[in-house]
């Protein structure tokens, strides 16, 4: 009975905490870097930012614009967010020519609770609404403080989660994206907060990333073969390589799950036998700068 006495008051301890440390998620001063690569198509960066206050009976909502450019010069309008009190935020979706506001629908409840079955309505292409099951809520570090990650899982998809202030795994608008595809890939890469990266906290690599296959064909140093890879992957330059070498290689929450240095007897081998089935990034750099980056699938 102690036991049990003990648990429940740690769980009301800790949901007071969140509750008085809140940390919102529509604010203007962040941008989102979103990471995609559908059926084949090069890998390419998405920013998305909120910006200006549109009013829609007596409701506020935020503006949301993406651009696909590096250093934007060109921003599309896509969306409105309403983040309300209770830590909910709702998405109106936006088309270009659109005159007619879009029902709002559910897109975060950041006050969820573990066993609670949720209607969300993301931005989706395959359908208007999911059905999520929240499964496990535990926290992680934002800028030194930490931020409550609440899990969810749907009918085809496990371990999919969003972050207090930050957003989902897959993005900003596309909560629960691998509820309804399983096929392209899609993860939130960065989030900015004026140009100083907050998730993931400590990251120093590159937000925006670019077509592999276009990195191949122009800039790349290194072969990296095979891709998709399963327990070995072989690493071979293309010129004489002199310089002292490292190899990172991060899972899609910014984690560093392999970290090696090159020797000069090439091509080098790396072990991939430990690392979980999924979508990684890898880097080659040396003391000054990173010569190489790309994206790795490992089976």
């Amino acid at each position: 009975m102690k036991n049990i006495i003990f648990s429940i008051a740690i769980l009301l301890f800790l949901q007071n905490i969140y509750s008085q440390n809140y940390h919102p998620l529509v604010e203007e001063n962040k941008t989102w870097y979103v990471t995609s690569a559908y059926f084949g198509a090069n890998e390419r960066t998405q920013l998305f930012k909120c910006e200006g206050d549109t009013v829609v009976n007596g409701t506020h909502y935020k503006a949301v614009y993406r651009s696909l450019e590096e250093f934007p010069t060109t921003w599309t309008k896509v969306a409105y967010l309403n983040e309300t009190e209770d830590h909910q935020v709702f998405l109106s979706n936006y088309q270009q020519g659109d005159t007619i506001f879009s029902t709002p629908g559910l897109l975060y409840d950041f006050d969820a609770e573990v066993g609670d079955t949720l209607l969300i309505s993301p931005i989706n292409d395959f359908t208007d609404e999911i059905e999520i099951h929240i499964t496990y809520i535990d926290s992680t570090l934002i800028e030194g403080k930490f931020h409550k990650r609440t899990w969810f899982d749907c009918e085809t998809a496990f371990e999919n989660y969003w972050i207090e202030g930050i957003g989902s795994n897959s993005g900003l608008l596309e909560v629960g994206f691998y509820c309804t595809i399983v096929c392209p890939e899609l993860y939130m890469g960065c989030v900015k907060r004026n140009e100083t990266t907050i998730y993931p906290d400590g990251f120093t690599g590159d937000c925006y990333l670019v077509g592999i296959e276009e990195n191949t064909a122009k800039d790349d140093t290194f072969e990296v073969f095979p891709n998709p890879a399963n327990h070995f992957l072989f690493l071979s330059p293309k010129t004489n390589i002199l310089s002292k070498l490292k190899f990172e290689l991060y899972n899609t929450l910014g984690e560093s799950v392999l970290n090696c240095q090159l020797n000069t007897n090439y091509p080098t081998q790396i072990n991939l036998i430990d690392l979980e089935k999924g979508f990684y990034i890898y880097q080659i750099s040396n003391e000054n700068k990173i010569i190489q980056k790309g994206r790795l699938v490992v089976l």
